[in-house]
């Protein structure tokens, strides 16, 4: 057991009461990630036990078959630096937020993001990106594994998890995302042989994005 592992569920400020923590049993990366390469930047944790949701709702795993339009505006959260990292290299040292930040960012085509202005070819169909060419707004150091969450017909979906980036803010160098529907297949083999010992429903209910 990675006893050193806790999560807490809705919890927007470390200012506030801790939320109950939930220990992880155990971690689960993709076999074929590699920290100094891109790609298959995924994981999922088991807990020790169940949890029961008060006043929060679990995130749904979109189907494989939606489609999420570029343009569509979805949101971003994490713990990561906030304002203060805006143009600053995301390999910078710099101090968590005490509150949950999110920002609204628009999804980019892989066409846009792998022109040689942007990213140069090396976004593969497993990833995307969000955010806005101009700079000003996106994820940063410290939000690495956060959601990206997108609502359709008034449920919301995890669509892709923070995994680099160029810079935070800069031009020409949005946020890109591990795409979830490209592992769908690996997270429910993952859920059938160690967590649920079968396929079930992972959500109910729309829910609304909670302010810190």
């Amino acid at each position: 057991m990675h006893s050193s592992w806790t999560i807490q569920v809705g919890l927007v400020s470390l200012l506030d009461s801790p939320a109950p923590s939930h220990l992880v049993e155990k971690i689960i990366y993709h076999s074929k990630y590699k920290p100094k390469r891109l790609g298959h930047d995924i994981a999922l944790m088991k807990l020790a036990g169940p949890l029961t949701f008060s006043g929060t709702a679990p995130v749904c795993l979109p189907n494989s078959e939606e489609n999420f339009p570029d343009g569509k505006l979805c949101w971003t959260s994490g713990w990561g630096q906030g304002p203060s990292c805006l143009h600053r290299p995301r390999s910078d040292a710099g101090d968590a937020s005490p509150v949950l930040n999110h920002a609204a960012v628009p999804l980019i085509s892989n066409k846009i993001c792998n022109h040689r202005d942007v990213y140069g070819g090396i976004i593969s169909p497993s990833m995307l990106c969000a955010g806005y060419l101009k700079g000003g707004v996106d994820s940063c150091q410290g939000d690495s594994g956060g959601p990206l969450v997108c609502q359709e017909r008034r449920v919301w979906k995890l669509v892709g998890a923070t995994s680099f980036g160029i810079g935070c803010a800069d031009v020409n160098k949005p946020g890109v995302y591990t795409r979830v529907t490209s592992f769908l297949d690996w997270i429910h083999e993952q859920m059938e042989s160690l967590i649920l010992g079968g396929r079930a429903a992972l959500c109910f209910g729309g829910g609304s994005l909670k302010e810190g």
